[in-house]
């Protein structure tokens, strides 16, 4: 159980509560006000950023160097420079290579300093964003479903992401949620997925 005052787990024959003193009575509902109960911040791994935006990497740097660069190649004949044929193309196709990852790592680095998931006892509240900030806050009873994922990288480090979909998460053809809150990124999952999994059923 847990204070419905500052939200301080309460053994089942405690007759107060060990942190503010409030009287516990048989069968209360737990409040979504004092301090939470779990709070929890995504690990930033730059290696992983790298890795995940490769494809994306390589495509940009082919296409803006080709796209870019022919069209800068007329520009560059029009005010007779003297430089290489490829020169536009190796410049830009460089810039979306290595522009893309550089971007990618302080925008990703920067929100996840910035998130933030606090579980309360009926409530999760959600702090995301860098350039676009968000805050969202979702009732565990309308939580239909929480699951455990662990990408090829999240296992080697130890992560994972835990998801709680409501129904206007839609569904895929599985029946598993198209999307939803998305815990990402914490460390010992299993453990996190235990204690949230236990937060969700004592409400829903």
């Amino acid at each position: 159980m847990y204070c419905q005052k500052c939200g301080k787990t309460v053994g089942k024959d405690a007759r107060f509560c060990p942190r503010c003193g409030t009287p516990v009575s048989e069968g209360f509902q737990p409040s979504e006000t004092g301090e939470p109960i779990l709070v929890l911040k995504p690990k930033f791994l730059p290696l992983v950023t790298a890795v995940s935006v490769l494809p994306l990497q390589i495509f940009f740097a082919i296409w803006g160097g080709g796209f870019l660069g022919g069209f800068s190649m007329f520009a560059v004949k029009a005010l007779n420079l003297a430089l290489p044929t490829w020169s536009t193309f190796a410049f830009f196709g460089c810039v979306f290579f290595f522009g893309i990852p550089i971007i990618t790592y302080f925008a990703k680095k920067k929100s996840y300093a910035k998130t933030e998931y606090r579980f309360y006892a009926t409530k999760l509240d959600y702090y995301e964003g860098f350039f676009t900030t968000e805050e969202k806050a979702i009732n565990y009873k309308n939580v239909n479903e929480i699951y455990l994922r662990k990408g090829i990288f999240q296992r080697m480090y130890g992560l994972g992401t835990i998801i709680l979909s409501t129904p206007a998460t839609g569904a895929q053809g599985s029946g598993r949620a198209r999307s939803g809150i998305r815990v990402a990124d914490i460390e010992n999952p299993d453990l996190v997925y235990r204690q949230v999994k236990e937060l969700v059923s004592r409400v829903s």
